[in-house]
């Protein structure tokens, strides 16, 4: 099996690449971790998760433009999600990243599982 951080770039397409600094490569990180959690529902269980987060950004979107790429972007998550590791049905508990240079991200990751995150070094 991969490890999670490579699972997690393998699904989240350009997003990860299309950064500018750390803080932005986060929430890019984030954002895939929290459609790979979303994609462990399925049917209208996932369907009902997607729009109520996607409803509770509502305040922070400058547009509803915005809100809609946002959707679709998750919903292209999940699918890859699905088609690459689609026997993979653990939750993302732990996504970071790590800025070793400019423009330069190492990204750390793990499962749930019980046990404690790895040292971030």
């Amino acid at each position: 099996m991969k490890k999670v951080s490579e699972m997690l770039i393998a699904v989240s397409g350009d997003l990860l690449k299309s950064v500018d600094n750390l803080e932005e490569m986060q929430a890019h990180l984030d954002l895939v971790k929290t459609a790979w959690n979303m994609s462990l529902s399925s049917g209208k269980k996932r369907n009902g998760r997607l729009k109520k987060f996607i409803e509770s950004q509502r305040g922070w979107a400058p547009s509803i433009e915005a809100l809609e790429g946002l959707e679709w972007e998750f919903r292209r998550i999940m699918q890859q999600k699905d088609k690459l590791f689609p026997t993979v049905k653990k939750k993302v508990e732990f996504a970071t990243a790590i800025e070793e240079d400019t423009n330069d991200y190492i990204i750390r990751a793990y499962f749930t599982n019980g046990a404690e995150p790895p040292p971030i070094t």
